[in-house]
């Protein structure tokens, strides 16, 4: 709840132009994505609900850093424009399809999106501390698209919303076989 209420205040503060205060919340906002789904997964604290909301905190987090990205280092997207658009076409596409499948967002939760996360974020937080990074972005992107392409081929697979399908496509194929 602590990251989707942080959203709001991240865009202000963006909107604002306070961008040290802007970083230091967004680091702490991924940084509570990362320990959060790990005391979920360890102490068994999971539902279908808290996953619905996980994923939403997450995409809401994740718009909210892009438009930081835009407002406070606007030459990232000058120079790589046409990468980040498509990322973003691309992960909203797989979010429309969740959506139209499904009426909720997809939640899989698969391992190769978390660390497609976790490699968004730390060059995220490397951008905002130490300024840009081409090959970390590269990486992220790369990370970004296959895990998107996962989705999608999972939400294609999988006729009803079943969250948490951390073993990603080998399990959706899995499931799909096995119906």
């Amino acid at each position: 709840m602590a990251r989707l209420l942080s959203t709001p205040l991240l865009i202000w503060l963006a909107w604002s132009q306070k961008e040290r205060l802007f970083a230091w919340l967004l680091i702490i906002a991924l940084a509570s994505d990362g320990l959060d789904g790990l005391l979920a997964r360890a102490f068994e604290w999971t539902s279908r609900l808290g996953s619905l909301l996980d994923s939403i905190a997450d995409a809401a987090l994740m718009l909210a850093a892009a438009y930081g990205v835009w407002v406070f280092h606007h030459q990232v997207y000058a120079d790589y424009g046409v990468v980040i658009w498509t990322v973003l076409v691309l992960w909203g596409l797989q979010h429309l399809l969740a959506l139209f499948r499904y009426r909720r967002l997809a939640s899989f939760h698969t391992g190769l999106v978390r660390w497609a996360v976790l490699i968004f974020a730390i060059f995220v937080v490397v951008l905002f501390l130490w300024g840009f990074n081409a090959w970390l972005f590269y990486v992220s992107v790369l990370f970004s698209v296959a895990a998107v392409l996962e989705e999608v081929a999972m939400v294609l697979l999988i006729p009803e919303w079943s969250p948490n399908l951390r073993g990603g496509l080998r399990e959706a194929l899995r499931r799909r076989r096995s119906q």
